[in-house]
C-alpha cells in the first residue's frame, strides 16, 4: 500500500536491484479459482445471471494478474492502487472509444487487403493518446512508471476487449462452452499482446520524457517511434492469417515485446540506481559543507 504523496518511500531507501515479483501470481491464482466457481456454477444451474460474473472474471484474470506483476516491478514504489484502478478502467475505456473513433476515418482510406491487421495501425497509437490523456503527470517520471502505466491500460483495452468477444460469442452461437474457449484462449494470451504492446511504448516515451512535462516532440523522438513501430508490426502480425503450429506465433511475437519490455526494465532500474546515487551524492556533499572544520 504505497505511492501516496504520504507513503512513497525516499529514494534513499529504495532497492534497485531486480525485484521479486510473487503477489501477481497469487493473484492470478485466485482469480482462476473465482473463474472456476462460476463457470461451475454455470455449468452445474445454466442460470443466465451467472454469465456476466463468468465474463468479467475470466476477461480480468490474466490482465489484472500482470498488471500486478508491472506494480511490482515499480521499484520506486510511488504509484498507488487508485492510480493503476484509474489506469485500467479509465485508460482502458479511453483507449476502446479513440480505437472506434479511428476505425471510423480509417475505413475510408485504408485498403481492403490490411484485414484485421489494421488493428495494429490504428489501437496502439490509440493507446499511446489514451495514456498520455491519463498518466501524463508531472511527479511519475520514472521508466518504470511509463511502463506500469502502459500495461495497465493495455490490460483495460485487453480486458473489456475480452469480454466483448466473450458476449458476443455468447449471443450469436449460444453455446457456453464456444464462449468459455474464447474466454480462455484470450485471457492467457493476454500477457503476450495489448499489455506488453503499450507498456513498451510507455516506458520508451517515459524515457525520451524523463521529469519533463510531455511535449508534442516527444511522439516525434525516434527511440519511441522505433518502439511504437515495433508495436504496431507485432499487433499486425498477431492480427494477420499467419498460423504457426502449437500457437506458435503468438508466443514468438510475445516473446519478442517481452525482451524489449525487459530491457526497459532494465533501464528503469538502473536509472533509479543512477539517481539515488546522486541523491546520496548531493547529502554527502551538503554534510561535508555544513561540518564545521576541525581546529
Amino acid at each position: 500500500m504505497v505511492g501516496s504523496r504520504s507513503t512513497t518511500p525516499p529514494i534513499e531507501v529504495i532497492d534497485a536491484a531486480w525485484p521479486k515479483p510473487w503477489i501477481f501470481f497469487r493473484a492470478f491464482l485466485a482469480t482462476v479459482v473465482i473463474f472456476l466457481a462460476f463457470h461451475f456454477a454455470w455449468r452445474t444451474f445454466e442460470n443466465a445471471m451467472l454469465v456476466p460474473g463468468l465474463i468479467i472474471t475470466g476477461s480480468f484474470a490474466m490482465p489484472l494478474s500482470t498488471v500486478i506483476l508491472f506494480v511490482e516491478l515499480n521499484a520506486r514504489r510511488n504509484v498507488s492502487m487508485f492510480q493503476v484502478s484509474k489506469m485500467v478502467i479509465a485508460g482502458g475505456l479511453l483507449a476502446m472509444i479513440i480505437s472506434l473513433l479511428l476505425f471510423e476515418v480509417s475505413d475510408a482510406v485504408t485498403p481492403s487487403w490490411l484485414g484485421r491487421s489494421i488493428g495494429g495501425l490504428v489501437e496502439e497509437p490509440a493507446k499511446v493518446l489514451a495514456l498520455l490523456i491519463v498518466a501524463s503527470l508531472p511527479r511519475y517520471k520514472y521508466i518504470l512508471n511509463g511502463l506500469l502505466f502502459g500495461a495497465a491500460i493495455g490490460a483495460g483495452f485487453a480486458a473489456f476487449e475480452s469480454a466483448g468477444y466473450a458476449f458476443v460469442t455468447g449471443v450469436a452461437t449460444k453455446d457456453p462452452d464456444i464462449m468459455t474457449t474464447s474466454i480462455l484462449f484470450r485471457g492467457l494470451l493476454s500477457p503476450l499482446g495489448h499489455i506488453v504492446w503499450t507498456a513498451m511504448c510507455g516506458g520508451m516515451l517515459w524515457k525520451v520524457k524523463g521529469d519533463q512535462l510531455f511535449r508534442f516532440r516527444m511522439l516525434l523522438n525516434l527511440r519511441f517511434l522505433r518502439v511504437l513501430a515495433i508495436a504496431i508490426v507485432l499487433h499486425m502480425i498477431w492480427n494477420s492469417p499467419l498460423q504457426i503450429p502449437f500457437f506458435g506465433k503468438y508466443l514468438i511475437l510475445g516473446l519478442i515485446a517481452w525482451v524489449i519490455v525487459l530491457a526497459l526494465v532494465s533501464e528503469g532500474l538502473r536509472e533509479l540506481h543512477r539517481g539515488k546515487a546522486k541523491f546520496l551524492r548531493t547529502r554527502s556533499d551538503a554534510s561535508a559543507t555544513l561540518r564545521p572544520e576541525n581546529k
